[in-house]
């Protein structure tokens, strides 16, 4: 077998950093040798071909639309996952940030630093909604031992 070339594996290390997905080149590889190495050095020369020619026509916008959206089911702000589900999401998705957004305009409109930007939005939206459940989770924990010592709690005066 005709192993990869160094320059091969330099353009795939390039290509993953500038899409931030060097973190999953152990998976991508795998996929693309069919489970048959995760390693750049093991690929052949026809695989790495293949793959720094999808990772090269690969949209950045894409991956980006692709993050906000999990930010988004992770904020609660969309849920389900049938193909109907997936459907409404998206019109629901569009409407938050027509009418709440950083940039109002639909998804597939915005360019790539309105995506970043709609990007951060939805990041300190998940992180403000982690916040608050963790708060609701402590609470619950305190008042829960605060019960099993049999002191009082503010809803609960044993004065």
């Amino acid at each position: 077998m005709n192993y990869a070339s160094t320059a091969q594996i330099q353009k795939i290390h390039v290509l993953l950093n500038q899409l931030g997905w060097i973190d999953e080149k152990k998976d991508l590889i795998s996929n693309a040798t069919n489970g048959r190495t995760e390693s750049s050095k093991g690929l052949s020369f026809e695989e790495a071909r293949r793959l720094i020619k999808d990772l090269a026509e690969y949209d950045p916008r894409e991956r980006m639309k692709s993050l906000i959206f999990s930010l988004a089911y992770r904020s609660g702000i969309i849920y389900g996952s049938t193909g109907e589900d997936k459907k409404i999401n998206a019109a629901k998705l569009n409407l938050f940030i027509k009418q709440r957004g950083a940039v109002k305009k639909p998804l597939n409109d915005m360019n790539y630093a309105e995506l970043i930007k709609t990007h951060r939005q939805f990041e300190a939206i998940a992180k403000s909604t982690q916040k608050t459940a963790d708060n609701k989770e402590a609470d619950a924990a305190v008042k829960h031992l605060l019960s099993e010592l049999d002191l009082p709690t503010s809803n609960n005066s044993k004065l």
